[in-house]
């Protein structure tokens, strides 16, 4: 429950090589099952028809490729979540566009500290680089076996910009995310399935490991103590923290005024790539073992942005990981201002903004901050 993760809470932000260690032991018991057939049932391949028609066969191929690689990321104790794009050519042909697999999970024998913003959505279309615009959406059929969060969702309304319009979620008991974003899009396709095997392996890691689920989808509560001194921070080193990064950079930033990470938005170079934007990026590099809701975010945007900044030069998925993973601050330099959409999206979750030059726009405040971001 939550009350025992907060009671837990100081042990929480575990070192990496603990992480490692401990996903090794679920290793060797995992690998001794067998794993679950990722075919699709009859009744589903029914549904993959009436639901995708000419693309029936992209869905069922995205879905089997997906499931395939969250079988096996939870048998490598990691998060067991996974999602897959697969195009259709004219003639008929299949191609894979995207697969990737939740990353909060540092690899077993590797030396990172895991990328808390790689959902499995997030993650198959990060490593696309600057494939992403060259994938023909309009005849691409992307697949995710749980229900997406915000910060997929927000993600997948990047691709349905341009042109995604079938989607297929393989089950929705063990978390459901903002679906009805995708019900409000124009002429979106969802398939909606009840993958028991999906269920049963999500249901099983989030007993086993109920702290790394939580912090997975932003339920790890942060420390009031440490917001407080964190805003006060913010407000204060305001200027100096956004002139240390460039035009189009962010940072996370934590309450002792130490950069956890920082990257610039690198979307120009990889296709318009929306999981190449600076927050979102500089968030996953900050590592799985941070609390990001006891961190500020600085971001300067791009030289080119002129005017209010909207979602356009912000990035759909870094709203969506600011809203799921609700960083107490938002600081904006470059002399930048949100517009009311972008900015009120923010404070709705208790993300405090703050401009370098100029005043704050505050937040929601702390019933905003304990609010769940799953829609």
């Amino acid at each position: 429950s939550l009350q025992l993760l907060v009671s837990c809470r100081a042990l929480a932000p575990r070192a990496a090589g603990v992480v490692r260690a401990a996903r090794c032991r679920l290793c060797s018991t995992a690998r001794s099952r067998s794993m679950a057939s990722a075919a699709a049932s009859p009744d589903e391949d029914a549904l993959f028809t009436q639901v995708l028609g000419p693309l029936a066969e992209a869905g069922r191929e995205a879905c089997r490729l997906a499931v395939e690689r969250a079988m096996r990321s939870g048998e490598a104790g990691r998060v067991p979540i996974a999602g897959a794009a697969v195009s259709r050519a004219a003639d008929g042909s299949l191609k894979v566009a995207a697969l990737g697999h939740n990353h909060r999970i540092p690899e077993p024998d590797g030396e990172d500290h895991g990328y808390p913003t790689d959902h499995g959505e997030t993650s198959a279309i990060r490593a696309m680089g600057a494939d992403w615009g060259a994938v023909d959406w309009p005849n691409t059929v992307f697949a995710t076996t749980l229900s997406p969060c915000v910060m997929c969702t927000r993600t997948l309304q990047a691709a349905y910009a341009r042109g995604l319009r079938s989607i297929v979620i393989a089950e929705s008991q063990s978390f459901k995310g903002p679906e009805g974003l995708f019900d409000a899009m124009s002429g979106m396709r969802v398939v909606r399935l009840t993958r028991p095997d999906m269920a049963r392996q999500m249901q099983a890691f989030a007993r086993r490991y109920p702290w790394d689920w939580a912090a997975d989808i932003g339920e790890i509560p942060p420390r009031q103590a440490v917001v407080e001194r964190l805003l006060l921070a913010a407000r204060a080193e305001r200027g100096s923290w956004c002139a240390a990064c460039k035009p189009g950079e962010a940072a996370v930033i934590d309450a002792d005024g130490t950069v956890l990470a920082s990257t610039s938005d690198d979307r120009s170079s990889a296709g318009g790539n929306p999981c190449r934007a600076a927050v979102i990026a500089a968030m996953g590099r900050a590592g799985s073992s941070v609390n990001l809701r006891e961190c500020a975010v600085a971001w300067v945007p791009l030289a080119t942005s002129t005017g209010a900044l909207g979602v356009d030069a912000f990035g759909d998925a870094s709203l969506g990981a600011c809203e799921l993973f609700r960083p107490a601050a938002l600081v904006v330099g470059g002399g930048g201002r949100l517009d009311e959409g972008l900015a009120g999206k923010l404070q709705a979750v208790g993300v405090e903004v703050i401009f370098a030059h100029g005043s704050a726009l505050g937040s929601a405040g702390a019933r905003a901050r304990s609010r769940s971001p799953r829609g």
